[in-house]
């Protein structure tokens, strides 16, 4: 269990609580999670609200109080995407996909190699897939009607040899974050991880019976 730092104040930081946060933002970096896992940890750590130590980070950057090796280009996430921007976004992955290239090669290469960008752009993708499949599969029709090369990104779920437990789940997004997971696995890999998936709904469902 995590041990609650103890302050004499929560109304200002304490250097231990600055020099935790540094810690986290740079460990977030070094992995290529969201801020928001340091922020969740932050708020386990010291009892603060995850929003809290949130705009504090903002404002250490607006202040320039950060220290030279903590990223701050992931600040990016707050900048909406337009119309434009996802539909381009849709466009070159799924034509990348339909080239044989993995999403995070593709990502990595619309950022422009910057780990930041990249993940922003990747993590918008994987959003799309479970919360507008309607717009990615417009999306699918429109490269196909010009006769570009591209994927169905939900091919592999469609594609499965039965009917499965986790077809009929009432949780659509649980199956789409399931189907996500496969987005830079191989076709072979792909189908061996939703069998286990399976498997396991199956087995699940038969002890619920």
């Amino acid at each position: 269990m995590s041990q609650v730092i103890q302050l004499s104040t929560h109304n200002g930081w304490s250097d231990e609580e600055t020099s935790l946060l540094w810690q986290e933002v740079r460990a977030c970096a070094e992995k290529g999670q969201p801020l928001r896992v340091a922020f969740d940890k932050m708020a386990a750590l010291t009892g603060r609200k995850a929003n809290s130590i949130r705009n504090y980070y903002y404002a250490a950057i607006k202040s320039g109080q950060v220290p030279s090796d903590v990223p701050t280009g992931r600040a990016m996430p707050f900048t909406p995407f337009s119309a434009e921007e996802i539909d381009n976004l849709l466009r070159e992955v799924l034509m990348a996909q339909g080239r044989g290239i993995s999403v995070r090669a593709c990502v990595t290469a619309l950022g422009g190699g910057d780990r930041a960008v990249a993940l922003r752009l990747q993590n918008k993708y994987r959003a799309l897939l479970k919360s507008h499949p309607d717009r990615v599969m417009k999306a699918v029709k429109a490269l196909q009607d010009e006769g570009q090369p591209c994927v169905d990104p939900f091919r592999k779920m469609r594609s499965l040899p039965r009917e499965s437990t986790l077809l009929k789940a009432p949780a659509d997004s649980l199956a789409r974050h399931i189907l996500a997971r496969t987005e830079d696995m191989s076709e072979g890999t792909s189908r061996q991880y939703l069998a286990i998936c399976l498997q396991i709904a199956d087995l699940l469902t038969a002890q619920g019976s």
